[in-house]
């Protein structure tokens, strides 16, 4: 059985983190999933979800829309002691969704003031998946050295842009598609979306 770390930052992207936490939990080789939602993510769920989240515990019941589920671990922010911020916790990586600037150049740069930034830390440092799921635009030249640092020490970039070949038919489908491309870098196996090439 297979755990993963899930990081959500206050870039815009909340239906996406949703979307990822969801089917992750209920993934049948998946035993846990550890979710950290940094401080702005709070503020921005709110707005995006229409309900108001006061803390991390009010803001993953927003997220999983008052779903509960045995596999989810939440942990704060603050907790640089959690299990997830040392390299001898086993996980088999981690997905930042919706990722923003500044936690790419947390990063980047190995500058951790958060479990979030922590956790992605051990990722790379044990050498598993990290994937960065980007949502800023237009992309200024720091984020691009940010992007070239980060790509560097392993991580993989994936900026939150929809795909139109499989002529989405709405907003689920956009981000299904974001979430079985995520499935697919963790190496995950999935029957999400539409491929390429396939009807």
């Amino acid at each position: 059985m297979r755990r993963f770390v899930v990081g959500i930052t206050g870039a815009s992207g909340s239906l996406c983190a949703r979307s990822v936490v969801r089917h992750l939990s209920r993934h049948p080789e998946v035993e846990r999933v550890h979710v950290v939602l940094s401080l702005f993510s709070l503020q921005t769920m709110s707005v995006e979800l229409g309900r108001k989240a006061q803390d991390e515990t009010e803001g993953l019941r927003l997220l999983l829309d008052g779903e509960t589920n045995e596999r989810i671990v939440l942990h704060r922010s603050a907790d640089m002691a959690a299990s997830i911020s040392s390299g001898s916790y086993p996980t088999d990586g981690m997905v930042v969704v919706p990722c923003s600037g500044g936690t790419l150049a947390a990063i980047a740069n190995g500058t951790s003031s958060s479990l979030l930034h922590r956790a992605a830390e051990v990722t790379l440092k044990e050498r598993r998946p990290l994937v960065l799921a980007f949502r800023e635009t237009p992309i200024s030249l720091v984020h691009i050295e940010n992007m070239r640092r980060a790509a560097q020490a392993g991580a993989v970039l994936y900026p939150l842009t929809p795909a139109f070949y499989n002529r989405p038919q709405g907003m689920d489908e956009i981000v299904e598609h974001f979430t079985a491309r995520i499935f697919d870098l963790l190496r995950l196996p999935h029957s999400l979306g539409k491929r390429w090439g396939t009807s």
